[in-house]
């Protein structure tokens, strides 16, 4: 199964790096001057640009050794420059920039009305996301050059491990080409493990990493409605997509929860409906009536029956 222990290992290093460098920059935002934010953090920016880099170029070097035992024997075109991963964002921007922001996200809440004590804590929190972000996105470059540099790697295996968050669980077992970029949010801890003609890991799907978690993970990735509906049969993708489009619309008099996600000709939930409309400044025709959300299906429904009818109606039970 995928991924592999070597895969899952390599996920495990990533993330205590990641943690381990948040760890090491946080003493030094709790001395930041509540009478003077700014000026205070900005004085002790270049070392904590210096563990973030630091942190960064320790996760880069990760890349080698993993791909090394993960595919022995398999001849590379080149060693991956750790070093030229570490010191910048991976879009390219400088690191003194981006780790000076959590100052500007505390003191933005101060002139809010918020308390000193709350705004520093909410800066303190920035810095930690920003932190592992960037050590992560360094690590995620270094796996994907390093894959590119084995002519071997046609493509990747998304690793997603129990303790992901919702989007990143309906991507589990997804294949990408090897010049496809990685889809990932600010904290995300996935991975990457390469594929070749003799290195085939079975894909884990959805499913499989839902089975594997409990009760409480489920409820604090997913949501307690999505689990309900999920447990009813609900497709795992549908439940989660459905809130890219999340809305409110009027129904018999009513506000209602709704989405607009899987609602043009191509979804899901659009093929579902026979007549559509194309609004004002949209690209595509979306299917007419309104696509409730499972929270607000289950806040209409009488019955488990009707719930289900509901939700395979709305193009959650597929």
């Amino acid at each position: 199964m995928s991924p592999t222990p070597t895969a899952a290992e390599h996920q495990a290093d990533r993330a205590a790096t990641a943690a381990a460098t948040a760890r090491a920059v946080r003493p030094l935002w709790e001395q930041v001057d509540p009478e003077d934010l700014e000026e205070s953090w900005l004085a002790q920016l270049a070392q904590v640009v210096a563990l973030v880099a630091a942190g960064q170029l320790a996760a880069a070097r990760q890349a080698g050794p993993y791909l090394a035992r993960l595919l022995p024997g398999e001849p590379a075109e080149g060693e991956v420059n750790a070093e030229e991963l570490a010191g910048v964002a991976g879009d390219g921007r400088d690191l003194s920039g981006l780790l000076a922001y959590p100052v500007y996200v505390a003191l933005n809440r101060i002139r809010r009305g918020f308390s000193v004590a709350w705004s520093i804590a909410s800066g303190a929190a920035f810095l930690e996301l920003l932190t592992r972000t960037l050590v992560a996105d360094a690590g995620r470059a270094a796996d994907l050059v390093g894959m590119i540099a084995r002519p071997a790697v046609t493509s990747y295996m998304r690793v997603v491990q129990v303790g992901a968050c919702a989007r990143c669980i309906v991507l589990a077992g997804r294949e990408y080409g090897i010049s496809d970029g990685f889809l990932r949010h600010p904290r995300c801890q996935c991975t990457m493990e390469p594929i070749t003609r003799t290195h085939t890991p079975t894909p884990v799907m959805p499913e499989d990493v839902y089975a594997q978690m409990t009760e409480a993970q489920r409820r604090h990735a997913f949501g307690p409605d999505a689990v309900k509906a999920i447990a009813d049969g609900a497709d795992i993708a549908q439940v989660v997509n459905a809130r890219r489009g999340m809305t409110t619309a009027t129904l018999y008099g009513k506000t209602v929860r709704a989405t607009r996600e899987g609602t043009t000709r191509r979804g899901i939930a659009g093929r579902r409906r026979s007549s559509f409309e194309r609004r004002p400044g949209e690209r595509y025709s979306r299917a007419r009536g309104v696509r409730l959300m499972p929270a607000e299906i289950y806040a209409r429904a009488s019955s488990r029956e009707e719930a289900i009818a509901l939700l395979r109606k709305h193009a959650y039970i597929v």
